[in-house]
């Protein structure tokens, strides 16, 4: 079982974002959508997230422990350079 962060800093049991592309880049959402599940497989970590045209939202929580933890916080960090360099 992964070890919660419990309030070090992080106050919320749940990381959220909203990432979006230009208007009309569909193949954009796509393609950071497979980037962002190619690192997750890597890390055997697998967000929730929802797609709809050129956005995306990305829920990330541990669910084997039920919160937050230091691999949810590693794939955001790359989840934030990835939606960076698009």
């Amino acid at each position: 079982m992964a070890a919660a962060l419990g309030t070090r800093g992080v106050t919320r049991r749940v990381l959220a974002a909203l990432w979006g592309c230009s208007p009309g880049r569909v193949a954009m959402a796509f393609g950071f959508m497979s980037r962002v599940a190619l690192q997750a497989e890597k890390m055997n970590h697998h967000p929730e997230w929802f797609n709809a045209y050129n956005k995306v939202q990305i829920t990330l929580t541990s669910h084997d422990c039920g919160q937050l933890t230091k691999r949810d916080v590693k794939l955001a960090k790359f989840i934030e350079k990835a939606a960076a360099s698009m």
